[in-house]
């Protein structure tokens, strides 16, 4: 008998302890709250210093039917004009973004964009680009979707005319960053 109120007290004592440990833990300052991880789309970076505020729609925007596109070279480029066709589009501000053209040995070709507002805040976004039958993006990281594209290459300058977020369309004129 004197074993098991021994064993019982030497059982109580354990738990005590675990609980004390338990409270005290729970006691404890919290840790830092972990970062959730966001996957970033690309590692492109734009030149802060070349900030494009989007211009409403003119007599000299880019008409789709003067977009005859050609052969996009892979390369980086800097936006230099960015114009707002038709609707409201959701870009407000100014942003500096540049545009990576990349193309694989299979001939896959893939947009990378990254757009900074003045506070830095980044806009990143991954496309496949197809050329038929008819131009279109499809994002595979960032955005969402597949959307029609009209585009004109040259060898130095790229111009895109494409959808919006917001519902609008966005002329926007590249160029290749030396």
């Amino acid at each position: 008998m004197r074993h098991l109120i021994l064993a019982i007290a030497a059982s109580s004592a354990l738990l005590a302890a675990c609980s004390r440990s338990e409270t005290s833990s729970s006691d404890a300052a919290p840790g830092p709250t972990p970062t959730p991880q966001v996957a970033a789309c690309n590692s492109v970076a734009p030149d802060p210093v070349r900030q494009v505020a989007v211009q409403d729609t003119t007599a000299i925007a880019v008409a789709a039917s003067d977009l005859r596109g050609g052969s996009i070279s892979p390369g980086l480029y800097d936006l230099t004009d960015a114009t707002r066709v038709g609707a409201v589009t959701g870009w407000t501000g100014t942003r500096a973004v540049a545009l990576e053209v990349t193309e694989a040995a299979d001939g896959q070709v893939a947009f990378n964009w990254a757009g900074a507002t003045p506070t830095g805040d980044v806009d990143r976004w991954t496309a496949s680009f197809t050329e038929a039958p008819q131009p279109r993006i499809t994002y595979s990281c960032g955005r969402v979707g597949e959307v029609p594209l009209e585009f004109s290459a040259e060898t130095t300058a790229l111009t895109l005319r494409l959808q919006d977020g917001a519902g609008g369309q966005l002329a926007l004129t590249f160029q290749r960053r030396q």
